[in-house]
């Protein structure tokens, strides 16, 4: 298990960076990909659709519209339409004959998905877009797989208490803590990287370090969303395209919560 999730970090990682180097269109391909996958995946999870209904069609391909919209330059009457086509072309499927095989809380789940998914994972792309958005696009998601990787590691080695039970069973207090610590580290660390390379940083160190304190909890809340839903759903993973790791959901359901969060954040220093 070990093994594999090191093996998949050292093949994804390289390509999130390169995402991020080529420039917003390759990046805002690399988010399709994401949106695509996380949100088939959830539509795998509803009861009673097949994997490729043609509301999982339509849920893929509007999670993948919201996911690179802020990276395109739309008019907002365009972006008013990409939202609401799919919505009601997702309902007017109820009505053919095969929707009688259809319940509305199979499409609530479906199209409720791609917003989760698409919805939120398009703030990294409003994030890239902003002055300096491609460092602190670097800085959010390495703090976040600091957090991750460390929460797990130290979450085996220490964890005695359990966060959240009723969740996850392998959620500890002391691996929240360890991956905070390092969240702050690897951030800082991250920020002093950048300093020498290119001599500036969006952020100073304090408000490096209070922004990873707010990435540690947001990616804490997210993977605690992502467990509900499979609990809910009665699986362990979401699926299984990444080995040691699961779905492609459960690596990135941190990064859902920790995009909105640095979107605004920036947004809020900045003013």
């Amino acid at each position: 298990m070990l093994r594999l999730r090191v093996l998949t970090a050292v093949i994804g990682v390289p390509l999130v960076v390169l995402s991020l180097i080529l420039g917003p269109y390759p990046f805002g391909i690399f988010l399709c990909v994401v949106a695509a996958i996380c949100t088939y995946e959830l539509g795998s999870l509803a009861p009673g659709l097949t994997r490729f209904d043609v509301l999982v069609v339509i849920a893929i391909v509007w999670s993948m519209v919201l996911a690179c919209a802020r990276l395109l330059p739309l008019s907002t009457p365009l972006i008013s339409l990409l939202v609401t086509v799919p919505v009601v072309a997702s309902l007017v499927v109820l009505l053919g004959p095969a929707g009688r095989n259809r319940t509305f809380a199979q499409w609530s789940w479906v199209m409720a998905g791609a917003v989760y998914v698409g919805w939120l994972l398009g703030h990294w792309g409003g994030l890239y877009v902003l002055s300096g958005g491609r460092d602190l696009v670097f800085f959010g998601m390495f703090t976040t797989f600091f957090y991750d990787t460390f929460a797990f590691f130290t979450g085996r080695a220490l964890g005695r208490h359990k966060m959240a039970p009723h969740l996850s069973a392998g959620k500890t207090w002391e691996g929240a803590v360890g991956g905070l610590l390092m969240a702050v580290i690897g951030g800082l660390v991250i920020r002093l990287v950048f300093l020498r390379l290119s001599g500036s940083f969006p952020f100073s160190a304090p408000v490096t370090a209070l922004c990873a304190i707010c990435i540690a909890l947001a990616a804490q809340i997210g993977d605690l969303v992502e467990s509900a839903l499979k609990r809910n759903a009665g699986v362990k993973d979401a699926g299984g395209i990444l080995p040691g790791h699961g779905g492609m959901l459960d690596r990135f359901d941190s990064l859902l919560f920790v995009g909105p969060m640095l979107y605004y954040f920036t947004l809020w220093v900045s003013a």
